[in-house]
C-alpha cells in the first residue's frame, strides 16, 4: 500500500511524540519549554558579582525552576534561612551574601508572602545579623528578621533517624508554608563542606557541641526532620579552606554561581563537584543521605538547566 509523503511525515511525528511523551510530558516541553517538575537543578552564572547581576540571577533561577509562585502563595508564611552563623563581614565569605538574601526576600514579598529571615548563629545573634549585613537586607526588603527565642523550640520525631530519635526545631520553621534554605558554600573543618544540608543546624535547638558528635549522621537527621521547599545556594564567593569561620582572602574563590533546587542532597552533591572539585562520595553525610534514599549523589543523572546572566 502506498502512503503519501504528507501521511508518512504525520505518522513519523506521531511516533516521535509517543516516544518522547513519557520523558517530557509534551512536545512543547521537549522542544523549548522545560517542565520545572522534571528539573533537578537550575544553575545560574554571571561574569560580575554586582547587585544588578545578583537580582538578575535570582529572577532567572526562579523563572527556570517554575517561578516564585510555585513556592510562595499569597498570604503564605515564608521562612528564609541564610547562614548568619558568625560575627563576620560579608567579604570573608562566612555568611550568605546579603544582596542575595535581599533579592530573594523582595521577590517573596512581592509574590504576597509573609516573609521572615532567621538563623541560630554560633556567635551573638544581634552582632551576627548586623555584621553580616543580613539585618540591612531584611530592612531593605521590608521583611521581618527574627532572633530565635530559646523557648520557641518544639520537639519533633526524626523519621528513620540514623542517630537521633527526636530533635528540637524552631516553631516558626514548623509552622512555615514555605522554607527557603539559603546556605553559602564553604569549607568546614568537621563536616568537610557546609552547604544546604549542614545549614539546617541553624534551625535546631540544644547543644551544638553534642551534634558535632556523629556529625554526619546528625546532618542527615536534620534533613529527615525538616523538609525545605527550595534551596538557593550562594556560590558567588566560596571559602575553600579554613572554614567555617577563619581563612584569608587567598582562601576565597569567586565562582559566580547560584544553584537552585528542591532537594538539598542533589544541590549539595552538585556544588561539591562543580564548585569545589570534590567527589560527592567523599563527603560523609552525602553518602549517608544517598544510602537513606534521600537523593542521588551521582551528578551525571541530574536534569540540569544552566544559564548565564
Amino acid at each position: 500500500m502506498k502512503i503519501s509523503r504528507q501521511n508518512f511525515l504525520l505518522k513519523v511525528g506521531q511516533s516521535i511524540s509517543a516516544f518522547l511523551l513519557p520523558y517530557f510530558g509534551s512536545i512543547k516541553n521537549a522542544f523549548g519549554t522545560t517542565n520545572p517538575s522534571k528539573v533537578d537543578l537550575v544553575v545560574v552564572k554571571t561574569e560580575n558579582i554586582t547587585q544588578k547581576a545578583i537580582y538578575a540571577m535570582v529572577e532567572k533561577g526562579l523563572k527556570e525552576i517554575g517561578g516564585i509562585e510555585r513556592f510562595v502563595k499569597k498570604g503564605a508564611k515564608v521562612v528564609i534561612k541564610p547562614n548568619i552563623g558568625f560575627n563576620s563581614d560579608p567579604q570573608r565569605a562566612h555568611t550568605t551574601n546579603p544582596i542575595l538574601v535581599e533579592a530573594v526576600a523582595t521577590m517573596c514579598k512581592k509574590a504576597g508572602g509573609k516573609v521572615a529571615i532567621m538563623d541560630r548563629p554560633v556567635h551573638n545573634a544581634r552582632l551576627c545579623y548586623r555584621s553580616s549585613r543580613i539585618e540591612d537586607a531584611a530592612k531593605k526588603a521590608d521583611v521581618e528578621y527574627v532572633f530565635m527565642n530559646r523557648d520557641k523550640f518544639k520537639t519533633v520525631e526524626v523519621p528513620g533517624g540514623l542517630n537521633l530519635d527526636t530533635l528540637d526545631v524552631y516553631e516558626d520553621i514548623l509552622e512555615a508554608d514555605c522554607i527557603i534554605n539559603m546556605p553559602i558554600a564553604k569549607h568546614h573543618s568537621a563536616a568537610g563542606l557546609t552547604l544546604a544540608m549542614k545549614n539546617l543546624m541553624g534551625v535546631i535547638g540544644g547543644n551544638r557541641g553534642y551534634y558535632h558528635i556523629n556529625l554526619h549522621k546528625n546532618i542527615v537527621d536534620f534533613n529527615k526532620a525538616v523538609k525545605v521547599n527550595l534551596v538557593i545556594l550562594d556560590g558567588l564567593r566560596i571559602l575553600t579552606k579554613h572554614g567555617p569561620s577563619s581563612g584569608s582572602p587567598e582562601d576565597i574563590k569567586e565562582t559566580k554561581t547560584l544553584i537552585f533546587g528542591t532537594n538539598p542532597v542533589i544541590v549539595d552533591a552538585y556544588a561539591t563537584q562543580h564548585l569545589f572539585g570534590i567527589e560527592p562520595s567523599s563527603i560523609g553525610y552525602l553518602n549517608l543521605a544517598a544510602q537513606s534514599g534521600m537523593g542521588s549523589i551521582n551528578i551525571n543523572t541530574y536534569s540540569t538547566i544552566t544559564r548565564t546572566v
